[in-house]
């Protein structure tokens, strides 16, 4: 009877592994629950360290404190002052110098940010067909500062070259009419040439008005023609335009070619076909459109427009990114440790001797410190989302679902690091290297397609590689987690959980 009622209370076959499991998972979490100040630290610390950077972090734009050097009195001061407010998105001009040294020792101290150094004689260089070179020092050794500085100087240096061409084609539209004005003075002429009546004085002065007037209609028009024409654009003001630019070359195929009439150039004008082609044009064409300078230098603007579902900050881009990297160094530190920890205090001669397999123990500790690891992340999500304002555009369960994944992956890799390393110092700078790795390979600082093929492998290897994609798509874009993410956590884990538990069985002596 005694047997009967032991055998009722023993646990089954089945039932067995899961029993000598859920001993290994109290263990681990009876440990890590004496240890509050561990478990409080693990969510205190990362959450206060997100929030100082959100509200310590300035996002400015990209504008440069610059000191400039020419000589003294050049039209350089001029060009400043007329084009410091066009200049204003990349440049705080801080004053002009003629001394290079001044200037550089400015730069040496902090004071500025650039030294934008003027050639002394540009008009020699340009009349010899180069461009002018201004000089930029600066002293950045941050490689995204120095492209940043870079990127700032090619757009102001444009600006002033689109402002000087604005000015130029302004300046000579400006002795010209426009073009509606020289439309309307060709209706004139033609009521000029009708009334000459004979007075061959007369009309050849009201011919060459005439011929000086189509001239200037033509550089208007061909101007503008010419531009819309490079835009490989068909509209109704392009073929206004080049229809225009065909009657106007009929109409002074009607006139004498060169200067200085003559009398018998004179005679040899039929007046009365020509003033009344006069008059159809002026009537045909009396609202003529052409660009304006300002647009025909510079026919193109920019603005930006994102198409994600809320609006990112520099400071919220990064959260994400922390998270993940923190969950696989929690896991890959916690797991390394473990198994050293119970190899130094003689556990392993006990788990020689137990039923326990290698599965289970392995299995045991993950889900522990996976149900440790799911709270933290759940914390600090939950926090970044609500005291910090990081956006949450996507569903939940997705990011419930990275996590698993994460944090599992990264357990599975502390476990390989716990079978090579021989003390806990040991463990302690594998699990250091891994976070380094990640810092560099995972696209947390730069993006893994910036790194060639062989060493993007690295990246791969990394649970948090998948991990930060994976939680800016949920968080940031609104969809769920790309399956080829999944996949490589799922696949992390499933590789790196079996490694474990081969290393651990050689470590055990199972057979």
């Amino acid at each position: 009877m005694a047997r009967l009622d032991e055998g009722a209370r023993s646990p089954s076959r089945f039932g067995a592994p899961f029993v000598r499991t859920s001993s290994f998972i109290r263990k681990e979490l009876a440990e890590l629950i004496r240890q509050p100040r561990m478990l409080a630290l693990l969510v205190i610390g990362p959450f206060t360290l997100l929030g100082l950077f959100g509200a310590g972090y300035s996002q400015s734009d990209l504008v440069l404190r610059a000191l400039f050097v020419g000589p003294e009195g050049s039209v350089y001061e001029d060009v400043l002052a007329t084009y410091e407010e066009d200049m204003g998105d990349f440049i705080e001009p801080m004053g002009f110098l003629e001394s290079e040294l001044v200037a550089t020792k400015a730069l040496y101290d902090g004071e500025v940010d650039v030294v934008v150094v003027f050639p002394d004689d540009p008009v020699e260089t340009v009349l010899s067909g180069e461009r002018a070179l201004v000089r930029v020092l600066h002293d950045e050794i941050d490689p995204l500062q120095q492209t940043a500085i870079w990127v700032a100087t090619k757009m102001a240096v444009a600006e002033v070259n689109a402002n000087v061409l604005s000015a130029i084609a302004s300046e000579a539209q400006d002795r010209l009419a426009p073009a509606t004005e020289i439309v309307a003075t060709l209706a004139d002429l033609a009521t000029e040439i009708d009334a000459s009546d004979g007075d061959t004085a007369r009309l050849g002065a009201a011919v060459e008005e005439t011929g000086a007037r189509l001239d200037e209609l033509s550089v208007v028009v061909d101007g503008s023609s010419m531009l819309l024409d490079r835009l490989d654009t068909v509209t109704d003001d392009v073929t206004e335009l080049d229809e225009a630019r065909a009657a106007i070359s009929d109409l002074r195929g009607q006139l004498p070619a060169g200067a200085g009439l003559t009398a018998a150039d004179v005679d040899d004008i039929d007046t009365t076909a020509l003033a009344a082609d006069l008059r159809t044009f002026s009537d045909r064409y009396a609202e003529l459109t052409t660009l304006d300078p300002a647009v025909l230098t510079r026919p193109f603007d920019s603005t930006t427009e994102s198409i994600l579902p809320v609006r990112v900050d520099q400071s919220d881009y990064f959260v994400p990114a922390s998270l993940a990297l923190l969950l696989q160094h929690l896991g890959v530190t916690f797991a390394a440790l473990s198994l050293v920890r119970d190899r130094s205090t003689g556990l392993f001669e006990l788990l020689r001797v137990s039923p326990l397999s290698p599965w289970e123990i392995v299995t045991g500790k993950c889900i522990a410190y996976l149900l440790m690891g799911g709270a933290v992340a759940a914390i600090l999500l939950a926090l970044s989302v609500v005291a910090l304002g990081v956006p949450m555009a996507g569903a939940v369960v997705w990011l419930a679902v990275v996590v698993v994944g994460l944090v599992l992956a990264s357990l599975a890799l502390g476990m390989i690091l716990s079978m090579v390393s021989g003390t806990e110092s040991q463990a302690v700078q594998y699990a250091m290297l891994s976070l380094l790795a990640g810092l560099f390979f995972s696209g947390f600082v730069l993006s893994i397609d910036d790194l060639v093929a062989p060493v993007r492998v690295i990246s791969f290897a990394l649970p948090v590689t998948y991990g930060i994609r994976a939680f800016q798509d949920v968080m940031f874009r609104g969809l769920q987690p790309s399956w080829i993410d999944l996949g490589g956590l799922v696949g992390l884990a499933a590789l790196y959980g079996t490694l474990a538990v081969m290393a651990l069985r050689s470590k055990l002596r199972i057979t």
